[in-house]
């Protein structure tokens, strides 16, 4: 009986000292996030007018805090550099390693605590480190260590991507997290975290249905208790229910990062760029009245009531000339991810829903087609459209990418090894998509950003690509035996499940009829997604 006692303590005292406090009953999702990505950061600087080192071939990254592992492999796949990172959850570890055996890449991936990170005498230094989200959900001794990493390992013009809760946007609903967790953590009867999830909400439901004060002086409390029971039940155990769970002002984090030389650079949300949809003429005259860039950020979090920062810091800044800025991003080229056809006519800001002009983005889209969707830079289309100036025409790209329907191309020509890595990821992804729907994303080493794919896209892809088939039918049938095979159903366009298989057949055929008019296979074929 000792001997039982012994190895059950010693056993929780295991747990709780490697968890720090850290949800790991349940695997996180397997998102991707292009602000990880080292050229998307880089496009955001330029946009910032903040120089930055060009992609090379010896550079290192590092994420802490990697997750899945998605991002960072589909970041190492697709550029020439060395990627480091940790994650302490060792199935998270591992599956990152799984996915670069695949990709045949060789990063490093750790299971370390970020102690055990630090105190490593085998890193080198680094061009960029990005931490998505974690800063959040971890303790102060945890942010205490990273601070003291970067401090250790970033060079010199490094980068810094951190994201996380911004109290702006979360005043209101912290109350309605203390609740949850306090259920979560107190009052369940079920041992399944995914259960104990569900009666959290549904507890924090009926308690605001009795109206209570603090319902009734905070009137959206109910129905963001409501869209969180939307919410994948794995991210919300990331999300809300660790046991250090923060919110930062922007210049808090400012003022802590500029303690070990970092400076802020800009933003990776790429609507901080849109002030027409967002800010009326009056706010933005307000605003723009604020002499202290630092102040007037802290300020348009207001304005905008924002939930989550995704900001970039740079040790030492360098600012550019508007004309060196216009240089560089003249000379960045572009790739459109959809046909010319399904470009929007509308786009939706904070003021509501706004045309966009089709004089400029009609002939946009025209020129892209007309090359077959390969890469233009915005001086390829001032000359193709001398009507339509410089400022117009970045406008235009900036709102494209911004909505997911382009992206900004590496400058460096990709290297063999770069489309061996990346060819070898996408197809590992297509052969999945037989079994799962966990990778909602493919590389192309044109971009160096991960492609949004869904799951019915990446099947047609696997038919198309690795199948040999060509039509709408062929196509419909095939994803009609995958989906048989994992006993799933499509949905019809009222969202209800079809168990017909004719009728299915229909449906899919359909979707795959759109995605053949979409001219995706053309554009993988430019994004170099497949060999």
């Amino acid at each position: 009986m000792a001997l039982f006692n012994n190895n059950y303590i010693l056993d929780e005292y295991i747990t709780t000292t490697w968890t720090n406090g850290y949800q790991t009953e349940v695997n996180y999702t397997y998102g991707y996030y292009r602000d990880l990505s080292p050229n998307f950061q880089k496009f955001c600087l330029l946009l910032n007018g903040i120089d930055s080192p060009d992609i090379q071939t010896n550079q290192t990254h590092c994420e802490l805090g990697f997750g899945q592992g998605v991002s960072i492999n589909i970041h190492a796949a697709s550029t020439d550099a060395n990627f480091y990172g940790t994650d302490f959850n060792p199935a998270h570890a591992a599956h990152a390693n799984q996915l670069a055996q695949h990709s045949q890449t060789k990063p490093y991936f750790f299971d370390d605590s970020f102690e055990e990170l630090l105190n490593r005498n085998d890193l080198p230094m680094f061009d960029s480190i990005s931490l998505h989200g974690i800063w959040s959900w971890i303790s102060y001794e945890n942010q205490h260590i990273i601070l003291k990493f970067i401090r250790k390992y970033l060079k010199p013009n490094g980068i810094v991507y951190i994201s996380y809760n911004c109290v702006t946007g979360w005043a209101a609903n912290m109350p309605i997290r203390e609740l949850f967790h306090s259920h979560f953590k107190f009052n369940s009867k079920s041992t399944n975290p995914l259960q104990k999830v569900n009666e959290a909400l549904n507890f924090s439901e009926e308690l605001l249905k009795q109206n209570p004060i603090f319902a009734q002086r905070n009137p959206n409390a109910l129905q963001k208790v409501i869209d969180l029971k939307q919410q994948n039940p794995n991210y919300l155990i990331h999300e809300y229910l660790n046991q250090d769970w923060q919110c930062f002002s922007f210049q808090q984090v400012v003022r802590i990062l500029d303690e070990i030389k970092l400076s802020y650079a800009g933003s990776t949300d790429l609507g901080t760029h849109l002030d027409n949809i967002n800010f009326s003429e009056e706010h933005q005259q307000f605003l723009n009245a604020i002499e202290h860039p630092i102040f007037k950020e802290q300020c348009r979090d207001y304005f905008a009531n924002t939930q989550f920062r995704r900001d970039l810091f740079i040790r030492g800044k360098n600012n550019l000339t508007p004309l060196q800025v216009q240089a560089k991003l003249r000379k960045t080229a572009f790739v459109l991810l959809t046909a010319k056809e399904q470009l929007p006519s509308s786009i939706t800001g904070l003021l509501g829903t706004f045309n966009l002009i089709e004089e400029i983005y009609q002939p946009i889209g025209n020129r892209f087609a007309e090359v077959n969707y390969q890469p233009l830079t915005i001086a390829d289309l001032e000359a193709s459209f001398p009507e339509l100036h410089y400022a117009k025409i970045l406008n235009a790209l900036v709102i494209l990418c911004h909505l997911g329907l382009a992206q900004p191309c590496q400058n460096n020509e990709p290297s063999q090894k770069m489309f061996e890595h990346c060819h070898n990821l996408n197809h590992y992804i297509l052969k999945q998509a037989s079994f799962h729907q966990n990778y909602g994303v493919l590389i192309s080493p044109i971009t160096g950003i991960g492609i949004p794919t869904e799951h019915f896209h990446q099947l047609f892809y696997r038919a198309h690509f690795i199948e040999g088939l060509t039509t709408a039918t062929d196509f419909a049938y095939y994803v009609q035996d995958v989906i048989q095979q994992l006993g799933w159903l499509v949905l019809d366009k009222d969202g209800q499940m079809v168990s017909d298989q004719v009728k299915s057949i229909e449906i899919i055929q359909s979707k795959a009829q759109i995605f053949l008019e979409s001219k995706k296979l053309e554009i993988a074929k430019q994004l170099r997604l497949f060999n």
